[in-house]
């Protein structure tokens, strides 16, 4: 026959077991909940993130912007990264750039990751794409510092005008003009700038803006993919280490817009979806 102290030991183990017991499924249920977050924000990004592209508007007034060009539409791309997109991802983007109906059209560079080689079928992918985009006015590009020889391929197979450290008058209508100046970021050269025109810079790198500004009125620019992944409700970068990483900046008389990008290289993104940038030009 048990004793009362041999019962009460048996009782305080029950008890002791129980309560592990317990501590061990509360600890698998927010181990459970945990995990389940980041696998929803990790699928977040790789398949919403990384993949829905937004269009980011944007009104430039300027009085010394021709009347010629008031209500142009310029469209800014960057930074495809491919192989991070995919021939029907381009399908999809070109439909969307074109719904837009723009007047220009630039690429501010870096048409694959570092690492990797274009084949022939990726030439071919990437040519249909660009070709395939509409403009009015014209198509222009800058160098990316992930390019290589195919980049000139690639444009000037697809009519796209390559202004690596070159100047273009650009005139619509009349006989007023604007004026584009591209930069290469890799082999950045002086461009001399004495016009009154208003004038556009493209460059990759927006950090060489400090070398270029005093030719610019707006500038635009592309690299940074807005760092990937954003801290919410801020503009901060975690995989990003540029001076200028936001959107947007005013550098005394230049305008400085900076792409998000289209593609990317950690295969998501949170936070800051890869986006296309319309910039609607009016005088007042």
């Amino acid at each position: 026959m048990e004793t009362r102290e041999e019962k009460n030991k048996k009782i305080r183990k029950k008890i002791i077991r129980e309560e592990r017991e317990k501590k061990t499924k509360v600890i698998v249920k927010i181990v459970t909940i945990i995990l389940t977050i980041v696998l929803v924000i990790l699928c977040y990004g790789m398949f919403i993130g990384a993949k829905f592209t937004s269009v980011l508007e944007h009104k430039i007034t300027s009085s010394l912007i021709p009347s010629s060009f008031h209500g142009v539409k310029l469209v800014q791309i960057s930074d495809i990264l491919y192989d991070s997109l995919n021939k029907q991802d381009l399908d999809k983007l070109a439909k969307q750039i074109n719904k837009l109906k723009p007047d220009i059209l630039v690429f501010t560079g870096d048409l694959k990751r570092q690492e990797y080689s274009l084949s022939k079928e990726d030439i071919d992918t990437l040519e249909n794409f660009f070709q395939s985009l509409e403009s009015k006015i014209g198509r222009f590009a800058v160098i990316g510092d992930m390019d290589d020889d195919s980049f000139h391929v690639i444009m000037e197979n697809s009519n796209f005008e390559i202004l690596n450290n070159k100047e273009k008058i650009l005139y619509y209508k009349d006989n007023e003009p604007i004026k584009l100046i591209g930069f290469d970021t890799k082999d950045l050269k002086e461009v001399k700038n004495e016009d009154s025109y208003y004038t556009i810079c493209l460059l990759h790198n927006p950090d060489k803006i400090d070398d270029i500004a005093s030719s610019c009125n707006l500038a635009l620019a592309g690299d940074t993919l807005g760092g990937e992944i954003r801290i919410p409700f801020t503009t901060i970068g975690l995989f990003d280490n540029h001076k200028y990483y936001s959107d947007y900046y005013k550098l005394d008389n230049t305008e400085l817009y900076i792409s998000n990008g289209l593609g990317n290289n950690l295969n998501l993104r949170l936070f800051d979806r890869p986006s296309i940038n319309l910039f609607r030009l009016t005088k007042y």
